[in-house]
């Protein structure tokens, strides 16, 4: 099969439905990813708990949480697709809100507690353009205090409800893209930004609001988009739990998923050994679009297009390793 054909599916051999066996009659465990639109209100696991019930199986993730006050692109992996978390979850993401002038919250963000700062109708759009320009690039960033990431087995947000003085500050290197403004009128000031992944919006709202001196904390936010997958990608739940035959329709396969990795197509007796964890040479490969670096990921491909795993070359040898199996 061509290298195309095989990444677009045209083969079956890898039908995500939840469909049932010819063979058993039983049912097929769905298994694919699913871009979903996420509403604002709910948490990224309650998605997920929809997604479950919609799907019959609790093998459900998201691959990048959203906060409860923001909506937009939330990707999930269903079944056995939640194997390739790890490489959507690195992706780029893309945003657009609305950053408040004038206050600061205790949760960077509309949902904490908010106090006055300054009265910023003396901050002019060109000096906004200039303090968002200042916090692109490769930058340590301060996480929120109200935030899940772990220090010394507790989450952050734990500290900060205990009320503890010592709570403990978390930076981590972050890569902003692009931040720029769409428009301004005080206190409120639109913004478009593309960030890697891990990166706060909330934390470079409050960072807007200390380096201008008035305060600032994040209003609203939609995230339009991850990696490839933008909002006109996503399924609709609410639609989703109505029509239930659309959920099968709207998986896509690992292959459809996994755009931005490197794919191949292995020699069949390769792939079998493959399957059992064993690596394979370069002279293995029926067909490749571009071999990169040692560590880079590889989507490895069946010669009937269905995704077997996803590998990596072992150093500089002719050799590669699985860092996941995907077949069953």
């Amino acid at each position: 099969m061509d290298l195309v054909d095989a990444v677009d599916g045209v083969d079956k051999t890898e039908s995500p439905r939840g469909s049932p066996d010819p063979a058993s009659g039983q049912r097929i465990p769905p298994f694919g990813v699913l871009p979903v639109a996420k509403p604002k209100g709910p948490t990224s696991h309650d998605v997920v708990g929809r997604l479950r019930r919609i799907a019959h199986t609790r093998q459900v993730g998201h691959t990048g949480t959203l906060d409860p006050m923001a909506d937009g692109v939330l990707v999930c992996c269903i079944g056995r697709a939640t194997r390739v978390s790890r490489f959507l979850s690195a992706l780029n993401k893309e945003y657009e809100g609305e950053i408040r002038l004038g206050a600061a919250s205790d949760t960077y963000d509309s949902e904490g507690a908010i106090a006055p700062v300054r009265d910023p109708s003396f901050v002019t759009a060109d000096a906004l353009r200039e303090t968002f320009a200042s916090l692109t690039g490769v930058q340590e960033q301060k996480a929120p205090p109200y935030s899940a990431v772990k220090v010394g087995g507790r989450k952050l947000y734990e500290y900060a409800r205990s009320g503890e003085r010592e709570a403990p500050e978390v930076f981590r290197t972050v890569h902003v893209h692009s931040f720029d403004l769409i428009e301004y009128a005080a206190p409120s000031a639109l913004f478009r930004a593309k960030v890697g992944s891990g990166t706060y919006i909330r934390s470079l709202a409050d960072a807007v609001g200390q380096r201008l001196g008035c305060g600032a904390y994040l209003a609203s936010l939609t995230r339009t988009r991850v990696g490839g997958f933008g909002l006109e990608d996503c399924a609709d739940l609410d639609r989703l739990e109505q029509e239930p035959d659309l959920f099968d329709a709207s998986l896509l396969t690992i292959a459809q998923a996994l755009t931005h990795l490197s794919k191949a197509v292995l020699a069949p007796e390769a792939s079998r050994r493959l399957l059992h964890g064993q690596p394979f040479s370069t002279d293995d490969i029926l067909e490749c679009e571009t071999l990169p670096p040692a560590g880079e990921p590889i989507l490895i491909l069946s010669s009937t297009g269905e995704s077997l795993a996803v590998v990596q070359r072992a150093g500089d040898e002719d050799r590669f390793k699985p860092v996941c199996v995907l077949a069953v």
